[in-house]
Formats: C-alpha cells, structure tokens, sequence
C-alpha cells in the first residue's frame, strides 16, 4: 500500500482512506457523510487539521444531546474506521474504543455532587441516626467513597489490614468486577480511616480483629442494601434537589471521576488522555470504554472536551 501524502490535513487522509475502502467493494455513503461533517466540526472549533483525540470525536458523536444511541453509535463507528486508517499510515490520531458509546440502552445519567453537597451528607449523618456508630460509619463510608471512586460494594468488604499507613493505598479485593488493585489515599484520609477504626464507638461493639473496617452496631459487616438504605435517608434530610432519577450512594463514583477529568482539562498541567488511563485502573475498569464513558455522561465534561484550548495544536 502506498502511504497517502498528508500535505493536505486529515481532508487529503479521509479521501485516500475512502479510495482505498471503495476499491475493495464498500460504497460507505454514510460513512463519508459522517467523517465530512466530524473534519467540518473540527475545523469550526479551531482544532488541528492532521489529527484529534478520542474526546473529540466523542463530543462530535455526542451531539447536542439529543441523538438517539444508535445514532451516536453509528456516528463514531464512522469515525473508528478513519482513525484506524489514520494510526495506520503513521498520523497521532487516537481510535476510539469500539464500546466507548453504548447502544442497547439509554444509562442513567449519575448526579454529580457539588462539594457543598458532599459536606452536606456527611454532616446529616450526625442527626439522622440514633445510634452513634451508624452515623460515624456511614460518615466515613460517604467521605471514603468521594475521595476515592471506589464502588459501595467495595467499601462494605473493606478491612482494617487493607489499609497501609506507611504506603499510603487502600488494597481492594478481587471481586467479579476484576482482580486485586491498589488505590493511592491521601494523608488526610489514612488519618480520618485510622480516626473511624480507633473511635470508642466501634471498639464498644467489639469487632473482629480479622473482620470488616465498617461494623454494625453488632459489630458485624453491612450489607450493600442497609449502607443504600441508610443512604436515602440521609439524602433526604439534606434537601439536595436533582433531575431526573434520585441521586445514589454510586453517585459519588461518578463525581470524584468526572472531579479528576475536569482537574484535568482545566490546569495548565492536566493530561486528560494520561488521566482516563489512571482512572481506569483507580476505578477498577475492566474494559476502556467504561472509563471513556464518563466523558460523555457529564455535559460539564463533555463541553471541556469538545472545547479545550490545544496549546499544543496551535504552536506547532
């Protein structure tokens, strides 16, 4: 095969690729359609004309929201076959991962918590529960669940030998959801973890050495549908209003990962290609297109992405 001149930008590109498909018997009529209008969208938002990132042709298939999935997916599909063709002949263009828009069903699109809200939940746990302990657990589940991703499920299985001072990082357990990882944790919260563990009201219950971080008033482990349930009781007393379905204790997942994408489409340092990977990894993703979902789930997100100033692009 003959490596098609690039002089032209991705405009030259896209005509070698759709010859060279057309050759061997595809008619691609809404394929070129479709890359035609993504090069005309990159180009109305000032980006670079010889390659885009996995974010933008995302946004692009997005929409303005109001597409249906199968449409979206089609849309990108159209774009996964350019950008293939492109990382082959040697242009930095990412391919998008085949699953990164899904199209059997519509996701329940997460409430992302402010930090006011977060303070807010936290604080409710104090007056919503009689017995002290379930306040002070759940107040810890909450704050631990914010700063780290982690899934509730994950926090429920926790254990006081799973959390290593010295190192920093949290050990989460294999699970169906993947093998062993290590999170990294802030000092603060290795000492706010050691402060819930060592606090006279769950030492009255007499939890097992061997046993769950998080106890019951008997000193046993939760289960992920009482930690849900205590949830939903502290929501209300908050007042915290949404659209849409009622925010969930799995909400806070989806906010300190669309926190971590927005600190790094915001700072001057920030690597949101970098970031996705870390993200995958702290958030136990199994498959890609899981983490490159949060890019899309969140307007907020999405406008970053489309939008960004390429500093890169433009002084080359």
């Amino acid at each position: 095969m003959t490596t098609p001149s690039t002089d032209g930008g991705l405009w030259t590109v896209l005509e070698a690729y759709l010859a060279q498909r057309r050759a061997l018997g595809f008619r691609l009529v809404e394929e070129e359609r479709h890359c035609r209008r993504f090069l005309e969208w990159l180009q109305a938002h000032g980006h670079a004309s010889t390659s885009f990132t996995v974010a933008q042709a995302l946004s692009w298939a997005h929409g303005d929201g109001s597409l249906k999935n199968s449409y979206q997916a089609q849309r990108l599909s159209a774009i996964r076959g350019l950008a293939s063709y492109c990382h082959a002949i040697g242009l930095d263009v990412q391919v998008p991962p085949a699953k990164a828009l899904r199209t059997t069903r519509d996701r329940r699109r997460p409430h992302i918590y402010t930090r006011d809200e977060v303070d807010a939940l936290i604080e409710a746990c104090q007056h919503v529960f009689t017995h002290p302990l379930v306040g002070a657990t759940m107040a810890a589940v909450i704050a631990l669940l914010a700063v780290t991703g982690m899934r509730p499920g994950e926090a429920v299985r926790l254990r006081p030998g799973d959390i290593n001072a010295e190192d920093a990082t949290l050990l989460i357990r294999a699970n169906k959801h993947g093998p062993d990882r290590l999170i990294p944790l802030h000092a603060t919260t290795v000492d706010a973890l050691a402060i819930y563990r060592t606090s006279s009201q769950r030492q009255a219950v007499a939890p097992s050495l061997e046993g769950p971080l998080f106890v019951t008033i008997r000193g046993k482990a939760y289960q992920r549908a009482t930690v849900e349930g205590h949830f939903q009781r502290i929501r209300a007393a908050t007042g915290i209003t949404w659209e849409g379905t009622p925010p969930c204790l799995v909400d806070l997942r989806h906010t300190f990962a669309t926190r971590q994408m927005i600190r790094a489409y915001t700072t001057d340092t920030g690597n949101p290609a970098a970031t996705l990977g870390l993200l995958a990894t702290w958030l136990g993703h199994s498959d890609p297109s899981h983490t490159y979902w949060y890019v899309q789930a969140v307007p907020e997100l999405l406008a970053l992405a489309a939008h960004r100033v390429d500093t890169t692009n433009t002084t080359e």
